[in-house]
């Protein structure tokens, strides 16, 4: 890759992370807190020093199984644009990365930027690497468009509540938003391009905004073309990766089940694994980063009927540590490699030597 193409990507700037990261630690922190608060009993401190560690290798195997699936998923679809396989190490950054990102800024938006910078490290250009990023997530979307019409009214029928409801109710608006936000960029792309347009106009004239809503919507319209280009003339990979797509998360939505196993409490393997998938619905938009404290009381609020008090909130945690927390863990000394440690910690010092993200 040459010089040129890789100062077209620039990294993101520091700032924002070290503030988001201060906000997901004490939100983490607090909702752990209070759940411990709330629902743990001298039962709960008996039941923990209880935990069947025998099924600690099983948690984690499904949790690297997971990272190794959506790992060859990344690598998958590049394959399928470029006709060339990018190393390993760029995809488990990908996610990694991503993840970290996206768990400190606000409505999980911040992992697109850096991932791109990534994709365009391992010789990507960046309108193959948008189309990368944007592919994986239409297929994941595509699969719960899949699952949304049997998913939602399963949940509506089978459990009660006002709390349930709720989050019923938000997943259909979530669900809608994101179809119908997706078919405007897809399809209807001009109407929004006028909207925002207007909107950047000063007493009719053009701002800096305007200048800046034209690069946009021009990188938009390079990916439609990329994108629909792909879906006609690779069906067959299209097909494949929607089956791996579905395939992936299987091992992540099955460490719920194997920790309540190893708290010595029985569950349903597909009843548990469905509620998982719910729930994603119902974490869209929400603007903690990370969605934090949000998914904790969504996951307590499904699982309270089947889970006995107690130990309800120790399993969320769990479940939030292990197949979230970890990975943004090791996904921040990743991305605190690769933007500079140094810099992190002076940001002032060093700006002048990295160009500001874009």
């Amino acid at each position: 890759m040459t010089q040129n193409s890789s100062s077209k990507t620039k990294k993101p700037t520091r700032r924002p992370i070290i503030i988001g990261l201060r906000v997901f630690i004490a939100l983490a922190v607090l909702t752990a807190t209070i759940l411990i608060i709330f629902t743990a009993t001298r039962d709960t401190w008996k039941a923990f020093t209880n935990v069947n560690f025998l099924y600690l290798p099983g948690i984690l195997g499904l949790l690297i199984l997971y990272i190794v699936f959506e790992s060859t998923r990344i690598r998958l679809i590049v394959h399928a644009i470029t006709g060339k396989w990018i190393s390993m190490v760029y995809s488990l950054q990908v996610i990694f990365c991503g993840a970290f990102l996206s768990a400190v800024t606000p409505f999980q938006a911040g992992g697109f930027p850096l991932q791109i910078y990534i994709l365009n490290k391992a010789g990507l250009k960046v309108g193959h690497a948008s189309l990368t990023l944007l592919l994986r997530a239409l297929f994941y979307f595509s699969g719960l468009i899949l699952l949304s019409p049997f998913l939602i009214p399963y949940f509506q029928t089978t459990y009660e509540g006002r709390s349930m409801q709720i989050l019923s109710k938000y997943a259909i608006f979530a669900y809608l938003f994101l179809f119908g936000l997706l078919a405007l960029i897809l399809f209807y792309p001009k109407p929004l391009k006028k909207l925002f347009y207007s909107m950047t106009l000063r007493k009719g004239k053009r701002t800096r905004w305007t200048k800046f809503v034209f690069g946009i919507f021009k990188e938009i319209r390079r990916m439609r073309l990329s994108f629909f280009y792909f879906v006609k003339h690779k069906k067959l990979y299209s097909l494949l990766i929607l089956l791996v797509t579905i395939i992936v998360y299987i091992p992540n939505y099955s460490i719920a089940w194997v920790i309540l196993h190893s708290l010595s409490v029985k569950a349903p393997y597909l009843d548990t694994l469905l509620r998982q998938v719910f729930l994603l619905f119902a974490a869209f938009f929400f603007p903690t980063p990370g969605a934090e404290g949000i998914i904790e009381g969504g996951f307590t609020v499904l699982f309270y009927l089947s889970v006995p008090k107690h130990l309800i909130g120790i399993f969320t945690i769990l479940w939030r540590f292990i197949t979230y927390h970890l990975v943004v863990i090791i996904g921040g000394f990743l991305t605190l490699k690769i933007l500079n440690l140094e810099e992190i910690i002076h940001p002032t010092q060093s700006s002048s030597s990295t160009p500001p993200f874009s």
